[in-house]
């Protein structure tokens, strides 16, 4: 259950970002940046409530069908690798790209 509750944290948080992604990249998209690159961008930030719910919905089979200790392990895995790449993409910005999410493109 406690995995479930942190999946269900990390869909909400990921929700949550829906709104400043597009503003902030609407912004970027007009202003000549490739738009493919940045849908791509895009998505991947989006990803995050999906992303959670396919780690709780695979941890959970897995959880009834093969191992206890494997589902939990599903369940925290897919959003944590997202959220791992998540704060490596923002860093990223951040440290080579002076906070501009087209970077030169």
């Amino acid at each position: 259950m406690l995995a479930s509750l942190a999946a269900a944290a990390v869909a909400l948080f990921g929700a949550a970002t829906w709104g400043v992604s597009m503003m902030a990249f609407s912004g970027a998209v007009e202003s000549g940046a490739d738009r493919d690159l940045m849908r791509v961008v895009l998505y991947f930030l989006l990803a995050g409530p999906f992303v959670a719910g396919a780690g709780l919905l695979i941890g959970w089979i897995v959880f009834w069908t093969r191992r206890p200790g494997a589902g939990v392990a599903w369940v925290f895995l897919p959003p944590l690798i997202w959220a791992a790449l998540l704060l490596g993409y923002m860093w990223a910005i951040s440290a080579f790209c002076e906070g501009e999410f087209t970077c030169g493109v």
